[in-house]
């Protein structure tokens, strides 16, 4: 008998960790949420993104099924039904995932306008030589003279 209340001791230990671990839609949506959905980030144990974790958010007649990006996030809806079920994430981490960590996904950094170029001090303009007569052919020879008609007396 002593022995059958020890293993079931452990069984409800190990099932109440296991639980702890589990992650509920609550934990990152609250009814003052705005937006219509919630970004979220999986990280492994050393803070990098892990990517391709299969998630499963499920209330009695609904599902949602998402799979997180490359950077490790993925986005959950923000609905009423979900908040008044509080349904547990399941994450279906790869293989060779043993830990992670699951928080809400930092905002976006804004994009920035693009800086105009750096303002460079007004030069004068350089100064061009005057125009100048456009080049002719050299003028040609001068005709002889004509003589003059003779005076004959």
């Amino acid at each position: 008998m002593r022995g059958a209340r020890v293993v079931l001791a452990v069984v409800v230990v190990a099932l109440g960790q296991s639980c702890a671990l589990r992650h509920r839609y609550r934990d990152f949506v609250s009814p003052k949420t705005e937006a219509k959905t919630v970004q979220l980030l999986v990280t492994d144990g050393n803070g990098a993104p892990v990517p391709n974790v299969k998630v499963e958010l499920s209330e009695w007649k609904n599902k949602v099924a998402v799979t997180s990006a490359a950077d490790g996030t993925f986005s959950l809806p923000v609905e009423k039904k979900y908040l008044d079920e509080n349904p547990v994430l399941v994450l279906l981490l790869p293989p060779g995932t043993s830990r992670y960590a699951l928080a809400l996904a930092p905002p976006p950094l804004p994009v920035a306008p693009p800086e105009p170029p750096a303002a460079s001090p007004i030069m004068p303009a350089p100064e061009l030589p005057e125009p100048s007569a456009p080049a002719t052919e050299p003028a040609a020879a001068p005709a002889p003279p004509t003589p003059a008609p003779e005076n004959k007396p």
